[in-house]
């Protein structure tokens, strides 16, 4: 079988910082990771995550979370115990293993940030979770 040239191939499929991007680039998904992430239990229900993310609409935050399911960076799982049942989001090993990301971000921010941000003062789960193992 003839391997494809660059020509008959996808961007994402040659260059790895392009899928990255195509998996992680779209709106609101870091921030996802971010959130479940540094949640108490690492586990959100949509509430949860739409109180979080209070500009993100509820119809964009459903497609995203059905998205990151489908790309394995989330699992949706239902809790039958409860009354009425609900569904909580938690993320996969795929999905943990970007949060390193987001601490490379939070470093980019505060170099080149416009403003001065007072992570010291402000209760962000990030900074917080810095200062218990730092």
């Amino acid at each position: 079988m003839k391997a494809k040239t660059r020509k008959e191939l996808k961007p994402e499929e040659f260059c790895p910082i392009r899928h990255t991007l195509k998996v992680l680039g779209k709106r609101w998904t870091i921030l996802i990771i971010k959130e479940i992430y540094y949640s108490r239990w690492r586990r959100l229900g949509f509430m949860d995550l739409k109180k979080r993310l209070v500009n993100a609409s509820a119809k964009v935050l459903s497609e995203r979370l059905k998205e990151m399911a489908s790309e394995s960076l989330i699992k949706r799982r239902v809790d039958s115990e409860e009354n009425p049942p609900r569904v909580y989001y938690t993320l996969t090993d795929k999905g943990r293993d970007a949060c390193h990301i987001i601490e490379d971000l939070k470093k980019y921010g505060l170099k080149w940030g416009k403003g001065s941000f007072n992570c010291e003062h402000v209760d962000c789960e990030l900074c917080e979770k810095n200062k218990q193992t730092g």
